[in-house]
């Protein structure tokens, strides 16, 4: 598989998740926070997603797969411990629909990488199927890299951002201030709050 990384607005997709077990669950909660229409087709389910069914945060056919539940689909993950299953999901995806196989990457056309979020900052590694262990491994290296200050810092950096684009200076003094917050000094909130006052002042 030769992969291409993308980032995707999933807000307005239709995701059908064929199995109730650990892997689906995996991939539910990493779905969930980008997609509110997510629907699990499984005669059975974790407590985790059974909890999410409950709080009408995900929905659920308490049955075995049939071909009609792919239908309006955008993406398609099929996570169960029966091969026969798997085989028929894929042989029943409607044509242009994306597929995610969790027992074979190589099966399907969408991997899950590991994802590492930090406010409008995301990050993600993936080894395309070869070792989730090691993309984990990597995400966690970068967590302590890129620690819970970016959360404000990026957001520092956009609204900074914006407001020295409205700024009626030179394009080169615009390019020096955006290269400026980059320093780490502005990780700092305190810098942070200073430098957004002089902005400020500069309207």
């Amino acid at each position: 598989m030769n992969s291409m990384p993308l980032m995707i607005d999933l807000t307005d997709k239709h995701i059908v998740i064929v199995g109730g077990g650990k892997v689906a669950t995996r991939r539910a909660t990493t779905l969930i926070a980008y997609c509110p229409n997510i629907h699990i087709v499984s005669p059975s389910l974790t407590p985790a997603l059974h909890t999410l069914v409950t709080e009408d945060r995900i929905s659920w056919s308490k049955k075995a797969f049939e071909p009609s539940d792919l239908e309006g689909a955008y993406l398609v993950v099929v996570a169960t411990n029966e091969p026969k299953v798997n085989t028929q999901v894929k042989e029943s995806l409607p044509k242009g629909v994306l597929l995610n196989h969790a027992a074979d990457a190589q099966a399907g056309d969408v991997t899950f990488p590991s994802i590492l979020k930090r406010g409008r900052l995301t990050m993600s590694v993936s080894t395309n199927g070869a070792s989730p262990k090691l993309g984990a491994h990597i995400i966690s290296t970068l967590s302590e890299m890129y620690d819970e200050r970016y959360d404000t810092y990026i957001e520092f950096l956009y609204q900074s951002r914006q407001r020295i684009k409205a700024l009626s200076i030179e394009p080169s003094e615009k390019q020096n201030l955006l290269q400026q917050i980059l320093s780490e000094t502005y990780l700092n909130e305190d810098q942070q709050r200073e430098f957004m006052r002089w902005l400020q002042s500069q309207v």
